[in-house]
């Protein structure tokens, strides 16, 4: 088949991709159907109209495009264009310079890719597993990290440390100030924390006021406590919030991989017990999941209900199924029951049993 003229004009006018054919000065000289359907314009508007004048950039990026392109070398980057509607239109740009037969440039060729699907999937993507309000990574990418380091450091014989930590009295700002400033402050907590971290490592909002963290190749529980110090150090202190200046403590707890659990389940769930104690004993503190840790991590003997009314010991007792021997102590942090530790008074039998057995039925 014998190509002519007539039949490339039609392909380009069928192409879905908008094509645009511009003097050097910028002027619009052609624009195909699908261009003219992407700008929600008339090819009349079009026609004779700075090309750049729809694209949402600076006078210094265009022209700069232009320097480029009369220098007779191409540009591609992604862009942003104002639809004649005044929406923004997210495209990949690529614009080539056209030349006469002495090598002149003489027109400049613009190609318009629609990102707008791309975006919207993008979007979706990172709903998925971002977390909206501080754009943390999300209990979803946690785990996620969470394997990929477990299997890294299996395969490379290194450790790594995982952090629980947690707001202390969080409910009290959202009970006086609103949860505006509740959210403000997570926002701000998600921030410092960012800022303690190195690129290798990984934080995640888990949910409401709870973060959890990866520390990439430490094995030192001295070092692991010396970094998880601080951060503890860093992110508690002074927060403004919407104008009312307030103290935060936090409660960070502690383990390390191999020496607190195989599994990536264990080593959050032990960081998790290791922050509840810190929570249960006064809150602004780290601490670290020891290497044999008894039962209760040598908490007071006596049972306490912690901000509750004592009688409600049996009650939990009951709810949490645990033995009728053993006493609890049920964590009500500001009028929310979200932590259950078992502790206090044991036979020599039971400070052998297992975190594991307790650990899953707390959670």
């Amino acid at each position: 088949m014998t190509w002519q003229p007539e039949d490339l004009s039609r392909i380009i006018e069928q192409m879905p991709i908008g094509v645009a054919i511009t003097a050097p000065t910028g002027s619009v000289e052609y624009a195909n159907a699908r261009l003219c359907g992407m700008l929600r314009v008339h090819f009349e508007r079009l026609a004779g109209a700075d090309l750049a004048s729809f694209r949402a950039a600076s006078a210094l990026q265009n022209d700069h495009m232009r320097l480029r392109l009369l220098a007779g070398e191409p540009w591609q980057e992604e862009a942003q264009f104002r639809t004649g509607a005044g929406d923004l239109l997210h495209v990949f740009e690529s614009a080539f310079p056209l030349r006469d037969p002495e090598g002149r440039v003489t027109h400049f060729t613009h190609v318009l890719q629609d990102l707008s699907l791309l975006k919207v999937s993008e979007t979706l993507k990172n709903l998925a597993f971002h977390d909206e309000l501080t754009g943390l990574p999300n209990r979803n990418l946690f785990h996620n990290r969470l394997a990929l380091a477990l299997a890294s450091a299996r395969r490379a014989r290194h450790g790594f440390a995982v952090l629980s930590a947690d707001i202390d009295r969080f409910a009290l700002v959202n009970d006086s100030l609103g949860r505006d400033a509740g959210d403000e402050l997570l926002r701000q907590v998600a921030a410092r924390l960012r800022a303690c971290l190195r690129e290798t490592d990984t934080v995640a909002r888990m949910g409401a006021d709870e973060f959890a963290v990866i520390l990439d190749r430490v094995l030192d529980p001295d070092l692991a406590g010396k970094m998880a110090g601080k951060l503890l150090a860093e992110c508690s202190g002074d927060y403004d919030l919407h104008g009312n200046r307030l103290r935060i403590t936090m409660s960070v707890g502690l383990s390390l991989y191999p020496r607190d659990g195989q599994e990536a389940d264990t080593l959050l769930r032990r960081a998790d017990l290791a922050m509840y104690q810190a929570k249960a004993t006064g809150g602004n503190r780290l601490q670290l999941r020891e290497p044999r840790p008894r039962l209760g991590y040598g908490l007071r003997r006596e049972a306490e209900l912690l901000d509750c009314d004592p009688s409600g010991v049996a009650e939990a007792q009951a709810r949490l199924q645990l033995p009728c021997h053993m006493n609890d102590a049920v964590r009500v942090d500001e009028h929310r029951t979200r932590n259950a530790h078992a502790r206090g008074r044991f036979s020599p039998a039971a400070s052998a049993f297992d975190e594991d057995r307790l650990g899953g039925r707390i959670r």
